[in-house]
């Protein structure tokens, strides 16, 4: 197998993966949002959240974060994806024509659990930058980008 074999689940991972959060960001936010005001039990509404978010960080506001969901994207869609075809490569016998469900649901619980524990810092980072705004002005951390967050975290 040669290396762009190797490397393609991975770069079709993150790719596909960074096109849906891009389109899915805008609604991401605001779900957080919505999260973050019924802990506080403040309105919960779309329209409320969303005309809020417009309002306070015009339509820059949707995107807040988008660094990190890249960032994400990559490290465990990538990852969680590229790791999959390495592992069920790796546990096919010769002249097995498919895995067996077993094999299956191990390789793919494997590559999901270690895609995690490696997507967790970026994820981690997301959430922070959405909800950074939120916090009163001396309480906010002001990430430039996903780097950044990376570094104060």
């Amino acid at each position: 197998m040669g290396v762009w074999e190797s490397c393609k689940p991975f770069v079709t991972g993150s790719l596909s993966g960074s096109i849906a959060g891009t389109i899915v960001q805008p609604i991401d936010i605001v779900k957080v949002r919505i999260q973050l005001a019924a802990a506080e039990g403040g309105n919960t509404s779309v329209a409320h959240v969303a005309q809020t978010l417009l309002r306070q960080d015009g339509p820059a506001g949707f995107f807040q974060g988008i660094t990190a969901m890249y960032a994400r994207q990559v490290l465990y869609t990538g990852s969680r994806l590229g790791l999959y075809d390495q592992f069920t490569a790796m546990a096919s016998s010769p002249g097995e024509a498919t895995l067996p469900f077993w094999k299956t649901s191990l390789c793919a619980l494997s590559a999901g659990g270690i895609a995690a524990v490696i997507g967790n810092p970026a994820d981690l980072s997301l959430v922070r930058m959405q909800a950074d705004n939120l916090l009163p002005e001396a309480q906010r951390r002001n990430y430039k980008h996903v780097l950044d967050a990376f570094a104060t975290i």
